[in-house]
């Protein structure tokens, strides 16, 4: 999404003092340059506020922007995206599960909830709580409760992401 700092990625890596790690997370190479990590901070951060359906709004009202226009430049969209194509390589029990999630919450208010058994036994993966993990480390899926999954957690329900909800169905296959 951003080619002119792709292009030096190894560069800004080495510079924040970021590496990836083996299951393709960036975290911060050691605990002396922090800026890196509060980088990774404000960015989950800011990916909360744009899962937030209210504050997104808000966010967009305040930048002037419709959510088409937002498409183009949305780094939580652009986030998911890498996640999925990542993931797909990588992890397919983690998109069958987060598949599963997507389809139990799917018109579901955003305090209803579904609970991780009725997910597990959908989804069908070898490790529920390995995958569950994975998508809480890659920010796809944010939960909060070991039980229940809670549909203002899962970023792929908003209708802006419908398309990437259709990616997803076809990537978990």
């Amino acid at each position: 999404m951003y080619p002119d700092l792709m292009e030096h990625e190894e560069e800004l890596m080495a510079l924040f003092n970021l590496r990836y790690t083996a299951e393709g997370l960036i975290e911060a190479q050691s605990y002396n340059t922090l800026l890196g990590l509060h980088l990774a901070g404000l960015y989950r951060s800011l990916f909360e506020v744009l899962a937030n359906p209210d504050k997104r709004g808000r966010l967009l009202k305040l930048a002037g922007l419709s959510e088409e226009e937002f498409k183009k430049i949305d780094p939580l969209r652009a986030w998911i995206e890498v996640s999925l194509d990542y993931l797909a390589k990588a992890d397919k029990d983690s998109l069958k599960l987060l598949s599963a999630v997507v389809e139990k919450l799917s018109g579901k208010r955003p305090e209803e909830s579904v609970s991780w058994e009725e997910i597990g036994r959908a989804a069908g993966v070898s490790d529920l709580a390995a995958s569950a993990r994975t998508l809480y480390v890659f920010f796809l899926l944010p939960y909060k409760s070991s039980s229940y999954v809670y549909a203002r957690e899962c970023p792929l329900l908003l209708d802006a992401y419908s398309d990437l909800r259709a990616k997803l169905k076809e990537l978990s296959r």
